[in-house]
């Protein structure tokens, strides 16, 4: 997600407006690159999330909750210790439209006295990071930069802070519009967007090819070649599209393919787009909030290392298909072996020892055959040499197709386990999910500390009409849901063919109402590894007809007498019916 400098004036204005004056309650880091400020303001409580991910640096109000890591790092503890009961006093930007954020907060010291300590988050790609700094000078960062990493900038406790490195560019927020022009023609032997590019602070290429087809311009024609009518309307242009970025909030797009995958975050309609979706936001805040729920990214350190090995099997095992698969066509000679016997039995007395090869003709089809010959071997042995070739692989085609089975099986278990890793859940969830994998011999065993904690329990929803609605969020969820809390006539839901939750309706002995199914269909196509698709088979039946074969892994089950419906699950619905968020709760 690559915010630009325009972008984020327009966030730190609403930062700003919404955060003067917020206390800091509490900090939390439940990743290595993310930090989450609970703040409170004067009626009510909001959370702020900062993350520095090289591939996804963002700041925006969030309504997502994280688990906290057993232990905080040291800066966590550090930024708590440093900023914890401390008062907001503003958020600036960096000047020059830097994609910097300044947040200035106020410490009551001891004998009263107010100190003002700065958290600076700087929003660039590779080298995004979060700086804390007292009467100048950095007290610590989330990546320090040494002499032996930067000659031009260093990053570490006890030196001044120095913002990063500025070119001579116009704002083009501030500049009048004929000194603006002025810059770009003097610039007459270089491309219009490489002028624009040098002349304008806060504007990357993503706002210069936007700039650029409202124009109605050549992003590679040389400025000397642009006419004053067409500065004329590249002017207008550019007007028009920098009003919007003087309200706050400032009204925020998220394009997105067919697929559902992020294309751009902008505080301006992507018009030069082809985006199959867009969404429309009222602040920049919320567009960056909902583009980050697109990634799925996992929440703790624990979830990321665990959801990075389940990827790194599953890529092992679909080599290993392919492999496989590669050996099956091979050993699909079998039959041909058997045949060039059978030929070569036939014609026994037309073959002698020493021949290299003879050409004979098969009666089944009347078509000549070449066959090769060991000269060393009696005919009756060249004939059982075809014979144990077709023997072996008969065999191989046999152990061949158990693996590809095993294979198959084993895929379509990580795939799962991936599906459970995608979604929020607590590391004692991640920690059932890591035993089951070391179980099933994917993964070495946590260490003996971690292994005593309380069970995590399923997720439950309540419909107004008293039935609930129970779902597993991993196989061990998965299993308990299905075996140990469904009576025999509850309805039991499952993506046909998909990877997915058990879900199931749990109706107190009195039969469902049509909604009460769809519901729970619903739930099962969101919790499936479909869900961003449409028309999406779920099948359900009753709870009785479901059976977990002897020796078969958590989660998986056999079921038959099932209904299917047809499900395109849509995210308003679902939060409207998780009720913000589902949460585990004790099972009756």
């Amino acid at each position: 997600m690559n915010i630009e400098g325009l972008a984020i004036h327009c966030l730190a204005n609403e930062l700003n407006t919404a955060l003067s004056g917020g206390r800091i309650l509490r900090i939390t880091q439940p990743t290595r690159y993310l930090f989450l400020l609970r703040i409170r303001l004067t009626q009510q409580e909001i959370s702020l999330a900062i993350s520095i991910d090289p591939a996804d640096p963002r700041v925006h109000f969030t309504r997502e909750t994280r688990e906290n890591p057993l232990e905080p790092s040291s800066l966590c503890m550090l930024l708590r210790k440093q900023l914890t009961d401390g008062r907001i006093a503003a958020v600036y930007q960096q000047d020059g439209l830097d994609r910097v954020l300044h947040f200035y907060v106020d410490i009551r010291e001891g004998q009263g006295r107010i100190e003002t300590k700065i958290l600076t988050i700087e929003l660039a790609g590779k080298n995004s990071n979060l700086i804390l700094r007292r009467d100048g000078l950095i007290v610590d960062a989330a990546r320090r930069v040494g002499s032996n990493s930067s000659r031009v900038r260093q990053i570490v406790p006890g030196i001044p802070y120095l913002p990063p490195p500025q070119r001579n560019r116009l704002n083009p927020l501030q500049e009048k519009p004929a000194n603006i022009i002025a810059a770009i023609v003097a610039q007459a032997d270089l491309t219009l967007d490489k002028a624009l590019m040098s002349s304008l602070d806060g504007i990357g290429p993503f706002g210069l090819a936007e700039l650029l087809h409202r124009a109605g311009l050549d992003a590679k024609r040389k400025v000397a070649t642009i006419e004053p009518p067409e500065l004329t309307r590249l002017l207008a242009a550019l007007t028009g599209f920098l009003f919007p970025m003087g309200q706050v909030p400032c009204a925020a797009f998220v394009a997105m393919d067919n697929n559902g995958r992020l294309l751009a975050v902008a505080n301006f309609e992507p018009q030069h787009l082809a985006a199959n979706r867009l969404e429309c936001f009222v602040s920049l805040s919320q567009a960056i909030e909902f583009a980050a729920s697109l990634s799925a990214a996992p929440k703790t350190n624990l979830h990321q290392e665990t959801a990075k090995k389940v990827r790194v099997e599953l890529e092992k095992l679909e080599r290993k298909s392919m492999l496989l698969g590669k050996e099956m066509a091979d050993s699909q000679k079998a039959e041909e072996f058997r045949r060039q016997a059978d030929v070569l039995m036939t014609n026994l007395h037309l073959l002698r020892q020493g021949l290299t090869t003879v050409r004979l003709v098969d009666p089944l089809d009347d078509m000549e055959l070449d066959i090769a010959l060991d000269p060393s071997l009696m005919p009756m042995q060249n004939i059982q040499r075809y014979y144990k070739k077709y023997a072996r692989a008969k065999r191989a085609q046999e152990l061949i197709q158990i693996q590809i089975e095993q294979c198959r099986q084993d895929i379509l278990y990580l795939e799962g386990i991936a599906l459970s890793l995608t979604d929020l859940i607590t590391n004692q969830e991640v920690q059932e999910i890591i035993q089951e994998l070391s179980e099933s011999g994917f993964m070495p065993p946590l260490p003996r500390s971690r292994q005593n904690a309380k069970p995590s329990e399923p997720r439950k929803i309540l419909l107004d009409s008293g039935s609930v609605i129970l779902i597993g969020r991993n196989n061990r969820q998965n299993d308990l849901v299905t075996f140990k809390h469904a009576q025999p006539r509850d309805l039991w839901f499952h993506t046909k063919d998909i990877p997915g939750s058990h879900v199931v309706l749990r109706n107190q002995g009195v039969s469902p109402q049509p909604a009460e199914i769809e519901k729970a269909a619903l739930l099962a196509a969101w919790f499936s590894k479909a869900r961003n698709s449409a028309n999406i088979p779920v099948d359900y039946t009753e709870r009785r007809y479901v059976k977990k074969p002897s020796g078969a892994k958590p989660g998986f089950v056999i079921y038959e007498k099932q209904k299917t419906l047809r499900i395109t699950p849509e995210e308003t619905t679902v939060n409207a019916l998780l009720q913000d968020k589902v949460k585990p709760l004790a099972l009756r």
